[in-house]
């Protein structure tokens, strides 16, 4: 599993970096831009993988927002669906081709632990699940790569306050501009 993931992330780094150097893009943002797109990552909390789709909408220049809708994928007993409103305050550089954006947000998570009833298998499905839903905060930053006029790549990373469930969460993703 440990070796897929850095498989995975030197693919990632790879092809970023195959696509960057082979368009000439701008990454420089415009007042009303919207893109649209699935993210996936790593989750501390459980140990796992998450996979979501993000919707930005700029307001400016130099802010936007962007909900987001994930959900984390059930390991160690554990699996949750996740709601965010970020801020991104992005700023472009290396020729406009590559923005960094700090982040800052709410979070509204539930989490659900399972629990196996006595007597029963692992692999049974009859367990039974405690839902816990919590408020959180978003504090983070992630880089945005233009690849083209209507095709961006990201990677974020965020720490997620929240009582009794407080994560890290890094994530990549892909996303439609228009």
């Amino acid at each position: 599993m440990r070796n897929l993931s850095k498989t995975l992330i030197r693919i990632f780094i790879t092809s970023t970096m195959a696509i960057a150097f082979a368009y000439p893009s701008q990454a420089q943002i415009v007042k009303g831009e919207k893109s649209l797109g699935p993210k996936v990552g790593y989750v501390s909390k459980n140990k796992s993988a998450i996979a979501g789709l993000v919707f930005q909408y700029s307001f400016s220049n130099h802010f936007r927002i962007s909900p987001e809708l994930s959900y984390v994928f059930r390991n160690n007993d554990m699996d949750a669906f996740s709601f965010d409103i970020n801020a991104h305050v992005p700023f472009g550089f290396t020729g406009e081709k590559v923005a960094f954006y700090p982040l800052a947000g709410l979070n509204y998570s539930s989490w659900s632990r399972h629990y196996r009833t006595q007597g029963t298998e692992f692999d049974s499905s009859d367990d039974v699940s405690t839902r816990t839903a919590r408020f959180g905060m978003n504090l983070g930053a992630g880089f945005d790569l233009r690849c083209s006029e209507s095709l961006k790549l990201s990677l974020e990373a965020k720490y997620v306050l929240m009582k009794g469930y407080s994560t890290a969460v890094i994530t990549a993703g892909i996303a439609y501009v228009f």
